[in-house]
């Protein structure tokens, strides 16, 4: 990223919740000039494309969405579940994982404007009983903090079960209190669904209501998302309902492929637990474009929007972080975006506001990020002209890459840098998939120092590698998370007491 850009986007404001008062709406860029026969033709030209990519990567469907300007066009591609017939549609539910989060941040963003939750307060001060294992973490942290990813403490909290009964959340609040804090508090950014699950009680206590019933009456109704809804069902709906796929690598068919079903939980909520369709979260992206609610009510306001969407915090690999939302800047032009990932299926909203577009992808396959970045990205340079900056590598120097070597652990994943003679192999094991994991990929590095994988399905991932708190070079910030060097093999997980334990 050019580093006057950088500065730039630093500058913006971040956790002030008065500089609303002085933001400036975005103005819609001038490339909106197609004609709604234009956009479809547009449109259709990268659904073409899009439907060859899926049967060459062993995916059995996809729907996905745009807007650009006063126009929207949507499709479906393959079928639902393989075995079946039943087509995708833009109004085929899909879980869309964690880009429930976005949710959770515009409602809190409704109650700073009803004067109901300030987000710079402490969380103490809202819930004095509140607790979790650091001391200067809970003093420390506001409600803000929760959507900025530096809080520094254990990151899946969100997936341990707690007892039935009463309020799931409030139980989720209380057994935070054995939280490891990995990090300093607001040292480093890792991608944290224990502090959305924080997030999730503090504003259904402001609100009064579960965070559930909170987000159908202040987004879901008035938006006229009338297929969306939070669901913890042990079954699938039997019709029109996207089940996940594990993926294929390599040779294969899709026929081969075993359609499978996780039920989220309670727990997790509004970290992830919203069931949406291409048509619905349309509706959803028009809202974050420009605020306004079904019937043309202004439902948040436009200076709220921009808050959330601003870079508000450094994230990971050169990319900033808003309310929750992730955000990339393009030459100058600020995007914010937000994937979800569950066990077979994968979901992907990113607004451009500048250009008034938007694009949804949700895809039921454990190959569906790799795809939605294609697809989005292939949308995004069709509609507005933007090209996505891709990282380069500048070869395999052993002093950046020897340190990465090794084995470290995360939460569902672990991963593993290996030497080979004068290469670097990237290895990868995942809980959170059915079947194979990508096969090992070489490694070469960036001009920044990140490692950057050169082939197969995580060609353009990019890892960093960070101090731990004792200053030692143990800990590799990858896909967002956090992964910690650790003794056994990469092929070892202890999911004990998770959503994941079986």
């Amino acid at each position: 990223m050019d580093q006057a850009i950088k500065k730039k986007m630093k500058l913006l404001p971040t956790v002030i919740v008065s500089s609303l008062l002085t933001m400036q709406p975005a103005l819609a860029h001038q490339s909106n000039k197609m004609t709604k026969e234009e956009g479809q033709a547009t449109f259709n030209a990268v659904v073409a494309d899009v439907n060859k990519m899926i049967k060459e990567m062993h995916i059995p469907g996809l729907a996905v969405g745009v807007i650009h300007g006063p126009n929207i066009y949507s499709a479906g591609l393959g079928i639902t579940k393989v075995g079946t017939d039943e087509a995708v549609t833009p109004d085929t539910q899909f879980q869309i994982g964690s880009v429930t989060k976005t949710f959770l941040a515009t409602l809190a963003m409704q109650q700073s404007e009803q004067g109901i939750l300030d987000l710079n307060a402490r969380v103490v001060d809202i819930l004095p009983w509140w607790r979790v294992s650091d001391p200067e973490a809970t003093s420390k942290a506001r409600v803000v903090d929760l959507f900025h990813h530096r809080a520094g403490w254990y990151g899946d909290h969100g997936f341990l079960r707690v007892p039935p009964g009463g309020s799931i959340s409030e139980k989720v609040m209380l057994q935070g209190a054995y939280a490891q804090q990995i990090y300093p508090f607001d040292q480093t950014w890792m991608y944290n669904n224990t502090s959305i699950t924080f997030a999730t009680h503090v504003v259904s206590h402001v609100g009064g209501k579960p965070i559930e019933t909170l987000i159908e009456e202040n987004l879901l109704t008035p938006l006229g998302m009338n297929s969306s809804s939070f669901n913890y069902d042990a079954t699938p709906p039997a019709k029109d309902y996207a089940w996940g796929h594990p993926p294929i690598y390599g040779k294969g068919s899709i026929s081969e492929l075993k359609p499978y079903y996780i039920p989220l939980i309670r727990e997790s909520a509004a970290s992830g637990a919203l069931r949406s369709t291409v048509a619905d979260m349309l509706k959803y992206a028009r809202f974050q474009l420009d605020g306004k609610d079904a019937s043309g009510k202004q439902l948040l306001s436009k200076k709220a929007l921009d808050y959330a969407h601003a870079p508000a915090v450094e994230a990971s690999t050169g990319d900033f972080t808003g309310l929750t939302w992730f955000v990339h800047d393009y030459d100058g032009t600020t995007s914010p975006s937000h994937g979800g990932n569950w066990p077979g299926t994968r979901s992907f909203l990113q607004l451009i506001p500048d250009h008034d577009f938007a694009v949804v992808v949700l895809v039921h396959s454990d190959r569906g990020a790799e795809a939605y970045k294609k697809v989005a990205n292939a949308m995004v340079k069709a509609f507005t002209k933007i090209e996505s900056n891709s990282p380069v590598s500048v070869g395999a120097t052993p002093s950046v890459l020897d340190p990465f070597v090794g084995v470290f652990k995360g939460n569902s994943q672990n991963i593993e840098i290996r030497k080979d003679g004068d290469k670097y192999v990237f290895v990868q094991f995942s809980a959170l998939t059915k079947g194979a994991d990508p096969a090992p990929a070489n490694v070469e590095n960036t001009a920044e120092g990140y490692f950057i994988i050169t082939e197969g399905p995580n060609k353009g991932a990019l890892g960093e590698l960070l101090k731990d708190p004792s200053g030692e070079l143990n800990y590799v910030r990858f896909n967002h998370r956090i992964f910690i060097r650790g003794e056994g093999a990469v092929n070892e997980f202890d999911l004990s007491g998770s959503v994941f334990d079986k």
